[in-house]
């Protein structure tokens, strides 16, 4: 039987994975609002400039300039939408972060407890008050919107006054089809909207997390830092990895932008002293009276005269067993192969699901040196065999 701590671990590694993976949604959906204005820009240049670009004249001067101004507009607006999509998004997150992870501790716990929300002021000021990497989250949407619209017309500029026409400019600027638009100046912002987002959503996380850990601290002993091992994994994260502290001390994810890491609470041992849950009182008193040849007895009532409070001091013994010690370390990786083949599925994705159980590959064979994830033909290229192992014809996907 898992112990209360193993599952706290096991159930804030899972929520993790689906953290990480809500905010990429997020990421989707902003990226989406701001690539929605590339036609209508790339329209506003080829109607200004068409195959001709010369600048010239003051009038020239002034059609460049308008045009900016044109383009900060719309890109504006998409950012407004985007700032409000992020905020709101994030009010609700952090109210649902609260709740998961108090109804947890007391899905987990063998015996009755009470835990505290925080309140609602208080997680809101998670969002609108509390600044990661020195910003509040509404600085940094304004920061990436002012670079943003600097990029492209900085790249527009450069591209007229070097006489190109308007459709390459417009190639520089948003890409092109070939490459879906990632060889655009614009592939930059989309890259730190990832960046942005997944930190935001990692901050909220971690600061819900220690508030319902300092609100429950009688309950809640200790906590570990636990880092995603793998080869994007940070110095930073790696010298933290497995390291306990308090709640409210140390050291919260997210410590640098684009941080996966995590910390998992762990219930304290002594909580034996509580009354205990129900169905966790039937088992104990079973298993009690079981290994004392008392019968079939299912309430502690129904103990003999004279055992009951032999029973009391036993049952807090196994509760504390119950309970658990912090559990021992596994990495991401191994920690992953102990997990359902649905949940494998759920993270990986279908192939790479089947190399990592059947074809024996180690997470860190599916990402570059530099931390890109690689694609499945990138994989098929380095590890043939492991296709081979997993039954699959990598041939394929070398195509």
């Amino acid at each position: 039987m898992e112990t209360a701590n193993q599952q706290m671990y096991d159930a804030a590694l899972r929520h993790q994975t689906y953290v990480l993976r809500y905010a990429a949604g997020i990421r989707n959906k902003i990226n989406e609002l701001l690539d929605q204005t590339e036609d209508e820009i790339a329209g506003k240049l080829l109607n200004k400039y068409g195959d001709s670009s010369r600048v010239v004249t003051s009038s020239d001067w002034e059609r460049l300039t308008r045009l900016q101004e044109v383009i900060k507009e719309i890109r504006s607006d998409a950012w407004s939408s985007a700032g409000t999509l992020l905020s709101e998004e994030a009010l609700s997150f952090v109210e649902q972060e609260s709740k998961f992870y108090t109804l947890l501790i007391t899905s987990v716990s063998p015996v009755i407890i009470d835990t505290v929300v925080p309140s609602p002021e208080t997680l809101k000021s998670i969002v609108t008050a509390r600044p990661f990497e020195g910003k509040l989250l509404k600085d940094w949407v304004k920061d990436y919107e002012e670079k943003d619209i600097a990029r492209i017309n900085k790249m527009i500029n450069q591209g007229i006054v070097q006489g190109k026409d308007a459709k390459e400019v417009g190639r520089q600027v948003f890409g092109t089809v070939k490459a879906k638009g990632t060889d655009g100046i614009t592939q930059h912002t989309r890259d730190s909207v990832n960046m942005m987002v997944r930190t935001a959503i990692q901050h909220i996380n971690g600061n819900a997390r220690r508030e319902v850990g300092l609100m429950n601290a009688e309950i809640i002993e200790l906590e570990e830092y636990v880092a995603m091992l793998d080869g994007r994994t940070t110095m930073q994260c790696k010298g933290l990895d497995s390291q306990t502290f308090k709640p409210g001390e140390g050291p919260y994810p997210p410590i640098h932008i684009g941080c996966r890491s995590a910390r998992v609470m762990y219930i304290n041992q002594d909580i034996g002293v509580r009354p205990a849950k129900p169905v966790t009182e039937r088992l104990l008193v079973k298993e009690y009276a079981e290994k004392n040849d008392l019968g079939s007895i299912k309430k502690r009532d129904d103990l003999p005269y004279g055992t009951k409070g032999d029973y009391d001091e036993w049952a807090r013994k196994r509760i504390r067993e119950l309970v658990g010690p912090v559990p021992a370390k596994l990495n991401y990786n191994d920690w992953l192969k102990t997990q359902s083949a649905v949940f494998q599925l759920d993270t990986l994705g279908k192939t790479r699901a089947e190399l990592f159980s059947k074809g024996n590959l180690t997470l860190d064979r599916f990402i570059d040196a530099d931390g890109t994830t690689l694609t499945l033909k990138e994989i098929a290229q380095r590890d043939a065999v492991a296709f081979e192992r997993a039954g699959l014809d990598v041939s394929k996907f070398l195509n």
